[in-house]
């Protein structure tokens, strides 16, 4: 009897998939990942060493509806396959963690009688999960808000979990091990123990907009003392962002000012970050909230129905957060609002212990038995 995931993309949906099949190996569980014929999602499966299984899946453009034919064509054929594939795996149970993928695969369960599960990560619920929503035993929210999406009858089935976490940000939640990753990861970067450290960045292709923000704003950061900054800028915007501040600076970065590419070790990066400057995507605030670390907050202004601000109004509201809006990064206002956070000790503690309360470490686990407990 095998476990089945299914998520499509490279962040958003996939990260928690991976976290509750983790979890689910804990329990003894076979666990197979179906994603899209050449995701982007299928290195990250085969790294985790799981079984991967490929489905077409094709979205489709709302502004040209013709589209709707050739996804609906390409869908149905999938479903039919999937049908076929979970037969042969005997499987008990289905958890679908968005991507259009997660569409034939899900459909596919219901048509063979197999437990549904989805899991909604952001504010606003996705396309895959409401078109899946209807038949689901288990609805997986980590937003209430996402609840509006849903009609009365499948609000029944909706369970509050959070949005699941690798295991290693899981750890986070131990403070003895994210003192000692703090220690470690600043000796190695040789940033002071007692240093304020900004960590900023914009998911795993970083954010221009961002960047160049803070870059603007960087001679007078450097003006605080004890003040360290980590800018990890996404791989295309390196080469870019270390040219405009080396002309801040007159040609010479300093020290205190650390510019990395991509970092492979972000719970070390969260553990050892007195404050986060980030997007408000459901991965990144699922890691920050582990971390239990204060943030400032600042919305991707183009996401779907605005969920990225949806997301970060709930941090606002905890007291673990401050936000900006994007159009506000080319106001004082950025400048003005880290200047006070980070000279102000007493207001990041109590951001501290407010994000300590937000931590969703258990989130995985808590998914993973949903399913244990609605496999056939």
């Amino acid at each position: 009897m095998s476990y089945v995931i299914t998520a499509g993309g490279t962040g958003g949906h996939v990260s928690p998939a991976l976290a509750v099949a983790a979890e689910l190996q804990k329990l003894d569980k076979h666990v197979v990942f179906a994603g899209s014929t050449g995701g982007m999602e299928e290195a990250l499966v085969r790294e985790a060493g799981l079984e991967y299984r490929a489905f077409a899946a094709k979205g489709f453009n709302r502004q040209r509806p013709w589209t709707l034919l050739s996804s609906g064509v390409v869908l149905a054929q999938s479903t039919g396959r999937a049908r076929r594939w979970l037969q042969e795996l005997h499987a008990s149970v289905v958890g679908a963690f968005g991507g259009y993928v997660s569409v034939p695969v899900g459909r596919a369960a219901v048509r063979e009688g197999i437990p549904l599960l989805i899991h909604e990560q952001n504010s606003h619920m996705g396309w895959a999960n409401k078109h899946l929503s209807t038949h689901a035993e288990v609805i997986a929210l980590t937003y209430e808000a996402a609840a509006d999406a849903l009609d009365a009858s499948a609000r029944a089935h909706v369970q509050l979990t959070g949005n699941p976490v690798r295991p290693e940000f899981a750890l986070l939640a131990d403070e003895e091990h994210v003192t000692r990753l703090r220690r470690g990861f600043r000796q190695e970067l040789g940033i002071a123990q007692d240093a304020v450290l900004l960590l900023v960045f914009g998911g795993s292709q970083g954010a221009r907009h961002i960047n160049e923000a803070v870059v603007r704003h960087a001679p007078q950061l450097m003006r605080l003392p004890g003040l360290t900054v980590l800018q990890l800028t996404g791989p295309r915007e390196f080469a870019r962002v270390e040219a405009a501040l080396a002309q801040e600076f007159g040609g010479s970065i300093p020290e205190a000012w650390q510019l990395m590419d991509y970092c492979n070790r972000m719970p070390e990066a969260l553990a050892a970050a007195d404050l986060v400057l980030c997007r408000a995507g459901a991965s990144s605030l699922a890691e920050v909230s582990a971390a239990g670390r204060p943030a400032l907050l600042v919305p991707y202004p183009y996401a779907t129905a605005d969920h990225q601000r949806k997301n970060a109004e709930s941090l606002v509201a905890a007291g673990a957060a401050h936000m900006l809006l994007d159009a506000e990064l080319d106001s004082p206002q950025l400048l003005e609002t880290l200047l006070t956070l980070i000279d102000d000790g007493e207001a990041r503690s109590r951001m501290l212990e407010a994000a300590t309360q937000q931590r969703n470490a258990g989130a995985a686990r808590r998914v993973a038995e949903l399913l244990v407990g609605i496999a056939g």
